[in-house]
């Protein structure tokens, strides 16, 4: 993957940030305790492929991603540790699954009969599959009263093999922390029925980033870190190691305009300069995942100074005041998100306070036709 040479928006993915923050990590949950990297959304938007063969050299011990497809476009770029299917659509791709090597996580007793079955027809002795417990999420998994029945239907295969079981916390990164022990106590309560049972799941994970940061009591075997190994917290609830942003957005002066007091920028005309300025023109915007609820809220950096941004946000371009940067011209390089070269930076937190949304979406929100730069000193080609 290589920078456009044409339109200079571009995202820039520091792999070197991302090594660090898995050791920040791995600082904090101790040495006896695997991680299973969520590189799911392409990888938050950083790239799944050349994250996960960086974190698969550091030593994880599986990658966490929603679809089948996601699974298999890491299988197919040569990664070799395990792939845990988190998000429940197989669809009919259960002898896909199977066949491929995929660890599927299930909560449903029709795909555990589903996957019993692929496994015969592909004359698969033994399969594994995690089992989710819905302990609170109301999302996907089998609920506690019925975790022993699906339990007792995968018994009846035996091909299948339950090696773990999981959860997933709803508000690890809220305020109130009484929700998250609720959840674990109830996830411990049915971990001791399974081994009441008989049952020997060889891994429990429970911990996404906030959980695992927060609340040692969930981390378990595994842990299940996602935004925090692309340098984001979930919330300020959430204590912060010290990580490092990724991934950084940068683009570069296209046009530039001085403008009368009085003068109207944008569509709709929401925002009206008060005084004499000038305008920068970026060649970015919502069709790039800038989100157009920055309008009239975000800064940018241009020259080291932030710059604001001024009426709403278009498909492919938004205008920002750069009258009190001095020297401000066309090419000039302007960062959206990260570190700018000539200092400053904007965290993703900040861009999600200004989008009233999280960072997590500001991340992931970034667009295909943004080409992903990784920079050579990361060890990536590019």
């Amino acid at each position: 993957m290589s920078s456009c040479t044409i339109r200079p928006t571009e995202a820039r993915i520091d792999l070197t940030a991302l090594a660090a923050n898995y050791r920040r990590l791995r600082r904090v949950i101790g040495p006896h305790v695997g991680v299973i990297a969520v590189v799911k959304a392409d990888g938050y938007g950083h790239g799944a492929v050349p994250v996960a063969r960086m974190l698969e050299g550091l030593g994880v011990r599986g990658f966490g991603v929603a679809t089948v497809e996601e699974g298999l476009e890491l299988l197919e770029a040569g990664v070799r540790t395990t792939v845990l299917v988190m998000g429940a659509a197989f669809g009919r791709d259960h002898e896909e699954v199977v066949a491929r090597g995929l660890v599927p996580m299930v909560g449903d007793p029709g795909d555990v009969e589903r996957f019993a079955l692929a496994a015969r027809k592909r004359d698969v002795t033994r399969f594994s599959l995690h089992v989710k417990v819905d302990t609170g999420m109301t999302r996907l998994g089998v609920t506690a009263p019925l975790l022993p029945d699906l339990l007792r239907q995968a018994a009846r295969h035996p091909s299948i093999r339950v090696d773990g079981l999981a959860t997933h916390f709803a508000c690890a990164d809220e305020a109130d922390a009484a929700p998250t022990e609720g959840q674990l106590a109830l996830f411990v309560e049915c971990l001791d029925g399974v081994r009441a049972m008989g049952g020997d799941p060889q891994v429990i994970h429970a911990a996404n980033s906030a959980a695992a940061l927060r609340f040692p009591r969930t981390r378990f075997d595994m842990v299940r870190p996602g935004i925090c190994l692309y340098g984001a917290v979930g919330s300020a609830h959430v204590p912060d190691p010290g990580l490092e942003p990724v991934m950084s957005l940068h683009t570069r002066i296209n046009a530039l305009r001085e403008v009368p007091a009085g003068t109207r920028v944008s569509y709709g005309g929401t925002f009206v300069t008060r005084r004499t300025s000038v305008v920068a023109t970026l060649p970015v915007g919502y069709a790039d995942g800038y989100p157009r609820t920055l309008s009239n809220r975000a800064q940018v950096l241009v020259r080291g100074q932030r710059a604001p941004l001024l009426g709403r946000v278009c498909m492919d371009l938004c205008m920002v005041d750069v009258t009190d940067v001095e020297g401000a011209r066309v090419g000039d390089p302007v960062t959206l998100l990260g570190r700018h070269p000539d200092g400053g930076s904007l965290r993703p937190e900040e861009l999600a306070g200004w989008a009233e949304t999280i960072s997590y979406e500001i991340l992931c929100g970034v667009s295909k036709r943004v080409p992903r730069v990784y920079p050579e000193e990361s060890g990536v080609e590019t």
